[in-house]
């Protein structure tokens, strides 16, 4: 559930400010752990998309980015789920939200401060561009658990070098932004105490964007890497005439 006036609710606050989508994490006091409600209030805010917007902002709010999140399965002593209630109850609503976030047409922005932990890192780099805190905090802990993060891992591999993420995951180590940066997880860190000012001069920039120019980029950033180098050049020439024909 959302309200574009800005009012917060199941833990999401959504805000449209002319062409950006602003979707923030609105549960401070326990680090913004995603619950399973916040992450279908961020998949229907995400749906059916209005044409006019040209960018869509993800942050959290208060000291942290995101935490992790609000653990989906069942409670000590309930009976044991199958395999496939597991699917349902921990995998399926990860990748929905995932999937949600790499289907929005138009570029998205992480805006990162403090920790961003298994799920937050996650949220942290699906978005096409991440902008973090230098001093902010990367880690992917689930193997403590002995836990597999493959949730995470499926995020994540198409977005960072699989050195990168294999580290992150297998050596459990906690990445300052620079580190984070350095590995491909995100785009620029900057000073926390210019990281605002930096953020919002990056959404300036962005939503001067024409709609058909920001999406026939996002369209190339999604589909290019995985076509032969012939159909990536056709691809290309056919988005920028199509862009083009649009200012006639």
């Amino acid at each position: 559930m959302h309200d574009n006036d800005g009012r917060s609710q199941d833990g999401v606050r959504v805000r449209r400010d002319d062409h950006v989508l602003h979707i923030t994490l609105d549960t401070p006091d326990n680090g913004n752990l995603v619950s399973a409600a916040m992450g279908e209030a961020i998949v229907a805010a995400l749906a059916g998309l209005d044409p006019q917007v040209r960018l869509v902002v993800l942050r959290g709010a208060g000291a942290d980015f995101c935490a992790g999140r609000v653990s989906p399965t069942p409670a000590k002593g309930a009976p044991p789920p199958s395999a496939e209630r597991l699917r349902q109850l921990v995998a399926q609503p990860a990748l929905d939200l995932y999937d949600a976030i790499k289907a929005v047409p138009v570029p998205t922005l992480a805006i990162v401060q403090g920790r961003a932990i298994g799920v937050g890192t996650a949220l942290a780099a699906v978005c096409d561009l991440t902008l973090a805190a230098e001093d902010s905090r990367f880690q992917v802990p689930e193997m403590e658990r002995d836990i597999p993060p493959t949730l995470v891992m499926a995020a994540l591999c198409d977005r960072v070098p699989l050195k990168s993420l294999a580290w992150l995951v297998l050596s459990r180590r906690e990445w300052s932004g620079r580190e984070a940066q350095a590995g491909g997880l995100l785009s620029f860190t900057a000073p926390a105490a210019q990281l605002e000012q930096e953020a919002q001069a990056l959404i300036a920039t962005l939503a001067a964007g024409s709609p058909v120019a920001l999406r026939a980029c996002k369209q190339y950033l999604a589909h290019a890497p995985a076509m032969p180098p012939q159909a990536a050049s056709a691809f290309a020439a056919h988005l920028c005439a199509t862009a083009l024909s649009a200012r006639y």
